[in-house]
């Protein structure tokens, strides 16, 4: 057997394991738990920090040793 055809079979493997665990999640998990997962995922994406990276108390650098000339 040639690599391409190694490589097609590997690729259509994957492809039906994933459709399949796909299907499998879509039956087993509750709708509960997936509305919960997306309000957690919505939650977390609008806490995170919009400060552009500037701290609030920036650190004294003179008295860290470093020099800023």
């Amino acid at each position: 057997m040639n690599a391409a055809a190694r490589l097609g079979l590997y690729a259509a493997g994957l492809a039906v394991i994933f459709t399949a665990a796909f299907a499998t999640a879509g039956a087993v998990v509750p709708e509960e738990t997936v509305t919960a997962w997306t309000q957690r995922a919505e939650g977390a994406r609008t806490s995170q920090h919009t400060d552009g990276g500037h701290d609030d108390n920036p650190v004294d650098t003179a008295a860290s040793g470093h020099n800023d000339y």
